[in-house]
């Protein structure tokens, strides 16, 4: 499958920026493929009012002003809030000094995917790349709506792949297991970018120093910082895994991925357990006896292809 045509795919893009969130939403706005309609907020890598001002931020810094910001869920469904700032710094943009722009939110983000959705049945595609309570709320204020999504392509849960917060948990599914799991029981069409896939793309310290010195390459560099010190103190290397573009990218053109059908649930419980994405791999069992439900997963990717297109669109000479 090819790209598709300009302009061909109205997406809301839902996000708790976070730095890798503001380069999923910079590879987006930089991909003709895609028509952006809104971005969403939502607690998680920082506080709701802090990613709320990040996306507002980053619009600025692309002179896309124009794109509407929703804010959303300022906290988990049923459990306490949990930040990751240690990755993205305590504002949750590394060490850039983005100033904030002098203009508004649009809304609430819920109503806005609620309303969206009800206007365009099977238009509009919804890229989750935060905890996704935001959909889960709006599955709940109008039963069936994830439905009406074109697909949902959400950046979430580990299938093979060991979590990243503990053992077995992703951190977005990790921040609100319980949203995770109503959204996989929508019934919508849902297909994840899981760490299965998300590990095997990274921007290398190399790719970094050879970034031009445009606005969006000084941004980035500054961006990744904190991340790139804590993956060399971890004993790493310097590199920043690129989580959330990889879920815009499914958007973009899916022939970049290995996609494979599998049978998934999400825990909610449990200390050891909670946000896990519980896989019945289960070779005896027929698909109609196996536990959950079927989930497209994207669990392998070419990683030049994909890199490739994330640099030429995010450190274009025009930003």
């Amino acid at each position: 499958m090819g790209f598709e045509p300009s302009g061909s795919r109205p997406v809301i893009l839902d996000s708790d920026p976070g730095v890798d969130d503001a380069l999923a939403i910079m590879l987006a706005l930089g991909s003709p493929e895609l028509e952006v309609l809104g971005i969403c907020t939502v607690s998680g890598n920082v506080p709701l009012d802090t990613g709320t001002g990040n996306a507002l931020k980053v619009l600025a810094l692309l002179g896309r002003n124009e794109i509407p910001v929703y804010p959303g869920a300022g906290g988990p469904i049923r459990k306490e809030a949990v930040y990751a700032t240690e990755v993205h710094g305590p504002e949750g943009l590394g060490d850039s000094a983005l100033p904030m722009p002098c203009r508004s939110t649009s809304g609430d983000a819920v109503s806005f995917i609620v309303e969206t959705l009800r206007a365009r049945p099977g238009e509009v595609t919804l890229i989750a790349v935060g905890p996704l309570t935001n959909l889960a709320l709006a599955e709940a204020r109008a039963p069936g709506v994830l439905k009406k999504a074109r697909e949902v392509c959400a950046m979430g849960g580990a299938v093979d792949e060991p979590g990243n917060v503990t053992p077995v948990a992703e951190f977005n599914f990790f921040a609100d297991p319980d949203a995770a799991r109503r959204v996989v029981r929508s019934g919508a069409k849902i297909t994840l970018a899981p760490l299965d896939v998300t590990h095997r793309v990274a921007l290398e310290g190399s790719q970094l120093a050879r970034m031009p010195a445009t606005h969006a390459g000084r941004f980035v560099k500054e961006a990744v910082r904190p991340a790139m010190e804590l993956a060399m103190r971890l004993q790493a290397g310097p590199r920043f895994f690129l989580h959330d573009p990889l879920a815009v990218g499914l958007a973009i053109d899916p022939s970049f991925f290995r996609i494979e059908t599998v049978f998934a649930d999400v825990e909610t419980e449990g200390d050891l357990t909670a946000g896990q994405v519980v896989a019945d791999r289960r070779a005896f069992r027929a698909d109609g006896d196996r536990t959950g439900l079927p989930v497209r997963c994207a669990l392998d990717v070419d990683a030049g292809r994909f890199m490739a297109l994330f640099l030429s669109r995010v450190f274009s000479e025009a930003v």
